[in-house]
């Protein structure tokens, strides 16, 4: 059984290997993606600063895959503290046209449907942790949509709306659900490879990474709680 909190991380992408990065150490890290080069490289990162993590592939829209892991991880391990969803995608259209639509069913397995998936399944393991955490990443474009990006603003809206009624399912528990916004992310290999590119509106996968890292560890934190980390942006 393992001693250090269990961490899922949901998606390796730049925000997954901020997360880990900032977790490294502090937490034994299960980091999944769709394949294993990704979720092993952001594995690595953990392992390269003294930290444990494995690197695993689950099909988050299948509910009885993503109930398998729960089962293994509890199995092997005896906890799960927390799940960080980072899982996502983008589809921009020019107006609201029935491109938007085929763009709403491209991007709701990967946005919704995985966060319907780990809430069910994870509910009671977190409930039952000293501070269980369900932490979701989603755009400040959720509450600002535009013609452009109607399916994808709706579909975080509708992820959104989910978080806060697992929220709402906490009630009487120690574990939160909570909301990390940004509007877009940027790593330093990115702003190497468009040096000419204005990124202030933009939050640095650290900086998200010790926000996160800052929710599963403040058990002051508010059940619910949206957290903008785009206030804080420079």
């Amino acid at each position: 059984m393992n001693e250090q909190p269990v961490v899922v991380v949901l998606g390796a992408g730049m925000g997954g290997r901020g997360v880990v990065n900032a977790l490294a150490g502090k937490a034994h890290l299960i980091v999944i993606d769709r394949t294993i080069e990704l979720a092993q490289t952001a594995a690595d990162l953990a392992e390269a600063s003294d930290g444990s993590a494995e690197a695993l592939v689950v099909d988050l829209t299948d509910l009885s895959a993503v109930e398998a892991l729960r089962s293994d991880l509890l199995g092997r391990h005896g906890r799960v503290d927390a799940v960080v969803h980072l899982v996502g995608g983008w589809r921009g259209s020019s107006t609201v046209d029935a491109a938007s639509i085929d763009q709403w069913n491209e991007l709701e397995p990967g946005i919704v449907t995985t966060v319907q998936t780990t809430t069910v399944a994870f509910r009671e393991a977190l409930a039952a942790a000293p501070m269980g955490r369900y932490v979701m990443v989603t755009s400040t474009a959720a509450a600002k949509p535009t013609k452009g990006n109607a399916a994808y603003a709706s579909a975080k809206a509708a992820a959104e709306t989910w978080v806060k009624a697992l929220g709402s399912a906490f009630e009487d528990t120690p574990a939160r659900a909570c909301i990390v916004a940004v509007m877009a992310l940027v790593d330093q290999a990115t702003r190497d490879a468009n040096p000419d590119r204005n990124y202030d509106r933009y939050t640095d996968t650290d900086a998200l990474g010790v926000a996160i890292a800052g929710v599963l560890a403040d058990d002051s934190v508010t059940n619910g709680a949206y957290i903008d980390l785009t206030a804080t942006n420079k």
